[in-house]
């Protein structure tokens, strides 16, 4: 037997409401007009995962532990639930429209680094997933234009990034000892611009003079856990906890 849907009528597909109540111990009935409610139509698995994440206060690492789910399930039960109550005002998983026609010419034998990070992101469908040094998922989406890239990390995706950033970051990896330098921070109240732990021979602090164009004394914005991650996905740098080290197979190519 099909399953009846109490959304809809199945012969008009007109709107329910509730027009009786009954006592379940002595029979008594009453007539009532009271609509449904949308938590009314969610699945048994919607209010389940409802229930715990509201016990545990919205923590996602904590829901995942109980229901036994990964992270990204984590995230895709709360936007179906969203979408369930009419509550998902968020564009975040809506997929960008890629054009490759308009993306601009792609140079395959160049390894400079902006031109690697473009290029596999033109052979993806200028979208790919990667592994942020925590082991969570980073989506990354490049522009149409084939100058810029936002990420689902960095403000959303109201932030784009123009492919440069990695040069800028790999230049100063060529010039830092071992070819490894620490990704440094613009987080902490003494991390301004030049101080802390955002000093020029780290790769916040390049990123924040060298591309944000920034001033000692300044704040900055920190994209690094993104960039790291990217750069290490492209083959570029070994992206370690505290510091990112250039691979020895793209010291080997380098420049052209």
């Amino acid at each position: 037997m099909k399953e009846f849907n109490f959304n809809r009528c199945p012969v008009c597909n007109g709107e329910l409401s509730a027009v009786r109540l009954i006592c379940n111990d002595c029979k008594s009935e009453y007539s009532v007009s009271k609509p449904f409610s949308k938590y009314d139509f969610l699945s048994y698995e919607q209010k389940e995962f409802l229930e715990c994440f509201l016990k545990n206060k919205g923590n996602i690492k904590t829901v995942g532990e109980e229901l036994n789910i990964s992270y990204p399930t984590v995230k895709r039960r709360l936007n179906n639930l969203l979408d369930a109550l009419d509550l998902n005002t968020s564009k975040e998983d809506e997929p960008m429209k890629f054009d490759k026609n308009k993306f601009g010419n792609i140079n395959y034998k160049s390894n400079v680094p902006s031109e690697i990070i473009r290029r596999k992101l033109y052979e993806n469908n200028g979208v790919v997933t990667i592994s942020l040094l925590d082991g969570k998922p980073c989506t990354i989406f490049a522009s149409s234009d084939g100058k810029t890239f936002v990420s689902d990390k960095l403000n959303q995706k109201t932030v784009p990034f123009s492919y440069s950033v990695f040069d800028v970051i790999v230049d100063l990896l060529l010039k830092s000892n071992n070819y490894s330098a620490p990704k440094g921070n613009g987080h902490g109240k003494e991390d301004k611009v030049g101080y802390g732990k955002c000093t020029d021979d780290t790769v916040m602090g390049a990123i924040a003079i060298n591309y944000f164009k920034k001033s000692y004394g300044e704040s900055t914005y920190d994209p690094v856990f993104v960039l790291s991650a990217m750069l290490d996905w492209a083959g570029i740098a070994s992206n370690n906890r505290g510091y990112i080290s250039l691979t020895a197979d793209y010291l080997s190519k380098c420049y052209l």
